[in-house]
């Protein structure tokens, strides 16, 4: 029965040609494509492109020898003993917004919701700095430590000029030091620098207002001194630390609640 019905359909499509005709009569349905996957190669490429920006824009905000825009807006507010206050000029904290606010514009993913909480929290900055004004002060320090940390925590590898190798016999010109300290004792600054960097909280006090991070398998704090990783009072860091340039150094930075 089979090879009987076929017959008069094969030749019912010969004579007419409509093998062609009627499938292009048919309105088709277009499978749906799946969706394209990227190689590795070209995952790679995309990790080292966004890796690229997210280096130009840390280091846009660090600048070099610790003058960059984050430097400056942390150096614009001085937090100490529970209280917060502005500490530079109006003009100062009106070029670091707007700057701060052109690199927020075009910032990686990795940093972008930060610098949207940074450029925000400027707003708080620019009324502390224009008291006159009689507008209220809207600032959270608490927020303010928080994104500088997180923006610290992604930035701070991309860091150049880190302190040098102090001189031999350093630690016996400060009495009590090295010593171990809870990070949330020391300035804000410093811990907003050392921030998501490390292993148990602690950082090792090489001077006062002087501070490396603290790793617990390296009980020997004499070690310490040897590390590129400091950071702390500007002053301090250059009498332990000579030539070693104002990265991660600020004007100020007292001994922390824990220290002699």
């Amino acid at each position: 029965m089979r090879k009987t019905a076929a017959v008069p359909v094969l030749a019912l499509l010969l004579l007419t040609g409509c093998t062609n005709a009627g499938s292009a009569a048919s309105p088709q349905t277009a499978s749906p494509s799946a969706p394209s996957v990227p190689s590795a190669g070209q995952s790679a490429e995309a990790d080292e492109a966004a890796e690229a920006t997210e280096e130009q824009t840390c280091s846009e905000l660090l600048g070099t020898g610790g003058r960059g825009p984050l430097y400056q807006a942390i150096s614009l507010v001085r937090i100490e003993d529970g209280t917060f206050g502005f500490a530079g000029s109006p003009d100062a904290a009106g070029s670091v917004d707007e700057t701060l606010r052109s690199l927020a514009a075009d910032a990686p993913p990795v940093v972008e919701p930060q610098l949207a909480e940074l450029t925000q929290a400027m707003g708080g900055v620019l009324t502390l700095a224009e008291p006159s004004t009689g507008a209220a002060v809207n600032f959270d320090p608490f927020a303010w430590t928080d994104t500088i940390g997180d923006i610290l925590s992604v930035c701070a590898r991309y860091e150049v000029g880190l302190a040098k190798p102090a001189a031999e016999g350093a630690s016996a010109a400060y009495p009590g030091y090295p010593m171990v300290v809870n990070a949330s004792s020391v300035d804000y600054r410093v811990g907003a620098w050392f921030s998501g960097s490390l292993m148990d909280g602690r950082l090792v006090a090489l001077a006062p207002g002087l501070y490396g991070p603290y790793n617990p398998e390296v009980p020997d704090l004499s070690l310490y001194y040897v590390s590129t990783a400091v950071a702390g009072d500007s002053a301090m860091k250059q009498a332990v630390f000579p030539g070693s340039g104002g990265t991660a150094s600020w004007s100020g930075v007292r001994p922390g609640t824990e220290e002699p």
